[in-house]
């Protein structure tokens, strides 16, 4: 029986996917350049450290890394309090899920602000006990840790705790933890029929 739920939430509960690359261009039309999609698909290829060594290498910017991350970071920000809107249908999934009395966290690997940030603007902040991040963790998800964690934060196992991710291979990573574990599409089946 299913007591508790762990949500991601870029992609699952925020539709926050399009806010990087609007943040990167918005940030390099700041700076007289243009992203495109050549250097924006090599991007996802890299962690958001190696992105920024990247983008001032490539686009020759004078400024330091980090006062290149500080203002994209700006941007980001803004736009995930402003902009980022709830997945369509989560909300009803997230009131069913708690009506019946499961607890309920969210497990990211992105940054835990900016994650609040775009729960409380959107109103689904309230549904979660907590939120933990992968970077607090010392994981990825390419490891159930993070789940593993999250859901004995809730105080259940794995064998109790529903996880819900955007992404097939960490959907995959979950089961073979004992997770019963969805892709966001499938979650209005389950909840609904």
């Amino acid at each position: 029986m299913i007591r508790c739920a762990v949500f991601d939430a870029d992609g699952t509960l925020i539709d926050s996917l399009g806010v990087w690359r609007d943040a990167d261009e918005e940030y390099l039309s700041s700076k007289g350049k243009v992203l495109t999609d050549g250097v924006y698909h090599a991007f996802m290829t890299m962690t958001y450290g190696e992105s920024i060594g990247f983008v001032k290498k490539h686009y020759g910017l004078p400024d330091t890394e980090e006062r290149i991350s500080a203002d994209i970071m700006k941007i980001v920000m803004k736009k995930y309090g402003e902009e980022v809107k709830a997945m369509p249908g989560i909300e009803e999934v997230l009131k069913h899920l708690r009506d019946r009395g499961v607890r309920m966290a969210v497990a990211t690997a992105n940054d835990r602000e900016l994650v609040c940030r775009a729960l409380h603007a959107t109103g689904l902040l309230q549904y979660f006990s907590f939120v933990v991040t992968c970077d607090e963790e010392g994981t990825n998800k390419n490891s159930a840790d993070v789940f593993v964690r999250a859901a004995e934060r809730l105080g259940f196992g794995p064998s109790e705790t529903l996880v819900v991710e955007d992404d097939t291979g960490y959907v995959k990573t979950a089961r073979a933890a004992g997770f019963t574990a969805l892709h966001v599409s499938e979650i209005r089946r389950y909840c609904f029929g």
